[in-house]
């Protein structure tokens, strides 16, 4: 009897860990969001498929599931992606010098990623540690970051920009979204080149366009 015994309680064991393990699993089949990306559609575009499936261009805001690859096959071009439930943590896939990379969502979110910050303010009380800055939301098209001493870098989802500095965002209807201290989100459209303080004073960005 004790035999008998021990071995339903062997198995039992067994059968909560396997549970747990498929639940453990479960949990982490987790989707991403696109929140940036780059792509010269003349000559490629980044894309995605599920399983045997066509290739299907990605566009900002989508969700691909944890079983999708991402594809990208121009080296200049490239896509930011942050797991669905957690908009902090952004990972990037940059194209090759030829050829093309493919990676899988399940091994994407096996990697270390980029970790960032917004802010946590709101109107009635900003907050401090992002006073006279933005930081960069969901983005379309290669955006240029000029720094107040003229220094130049692409820009990616997460920077924290300096007010005195500038932006050029290069080819029509590529868009950024910025916020300010407040959570306060700012979408500017191109091409356009603008001050930065301009986005964190209210003031008008075109001059001949019915826009804000």
């Amino acid at each position: 009897m004790r035999t008998t015994l021990g071995g339903i309680a062997v198995a039992s064991v067994l059968a909560l860990l396997l549970a747990a393990g498929v639940s453990a699993a479960g949990a982490q089949a987790r989707s991403v969001t696109c929140v940036g990306l780059y792509s010269e559609t003349d000559a490629g575009y980044v894309s995605y498929r599920i399983g045997s499936g066509d290739w299907v261009v990605v566009k900002v805001g989508d969700k691909l599931p944890s079983n999708a690859e991402i594809r990208v096959n121009v080296d200049r071009d490239w896509i930011e992606v942050t797991p669905t439930d957690n908009p902090n943590a952004v990972y990037k896939i940059q194209g090759p010098d030829t050829g093309e990379t493919i990676k899988k969502v399940s091994d994407l979110l096996k990697t270390k990623p980029r970790i960032v910050v917004f802010p946590k303010g709101n109107a009635g009380s900003p907050d401090p540690k992002f006073k006279g800055k933005l930081v960069v939301g969901v983005y379309l098209g290669r955006l240029v970051y000029a720094n107040p001493d003229g220094d130049e870098k692409d820009i990616n989802y997460g920077d924290v920009l300096d007010g005195k500095g500038k932006v050029r965002i290069i080819a029509i209807n590529n868009t950024i979204d910025l916020m300010d201290a407040t959570r306060k989100i700012t979408k500017v459209i191109g091409p356009l080149n603008f001050d930065l303080e301009k986005v964190l004073t209210g003031q008008k960005l075109y001059k001949y366009l019915n826009a804000p």
